[in-house]
């Protein structure tokens, strides 16, 4: 019995000496954009270090009645923009990304979005952008 014990401890102790943290990677994937696009919803979120990209995404809205939430937090540097357009490329919704905030708001009557822009120049944060139809 002795002997079992011996053996199951020590391959315990074998199987968790290897067990460590791994610190040689980011596991918060900075400058892996995720969008989400659906009918009547879209989502964007990145957490960014001197990302530079532009991004553009076809949406599919059936309703110019939207609700829409911007979370930026840990804004620190760089510039970044959002843009809304139409089917006729007029603007829905445009903000500057500048500065951390939080916004929830709905809207109407200012078009159906068809095209979500996104650039963004040298930006270090955290953006979350979630568009979708209002009931």
């Amino acid at each position: 019995m002795k002997k079992i014990v011996f053996v199951l401890s020590l391959a315990i102790t074998i199987c968790l000496w290897g067990c460590k943290d791994n610190t040689s990677t980011n596991p918060t994937f900075t400058n892996y954009p995720v969008a989400a696009n659906t009918t009547d919803a879209f989502s964007y979120t990145v957490t960014a270090d001197s990302y530079t990209t532009t991004a553009a995404y076809d949406v599919s809205f059936s309703t110019d009645s939207l609700a829409c939430s911007i979370t930026v937090t840990n804004q620190t540097s760089g510039n970044a923009s959002l843009k809304i357009t139409d089917s006729t490329n007029a603007t829905v919704y445009s903000d500057s990304l500048l500065t951390n905030k939080v916004l929830a708001f709905t809207q109407t009557h200012k078009g159906i979005p068809k095209n979500i822009q996104l650039a963004f120049h040298q930006y270090t944060g955290t953006l979350v952008f979630v568009l979708s139809r209002s009931k």
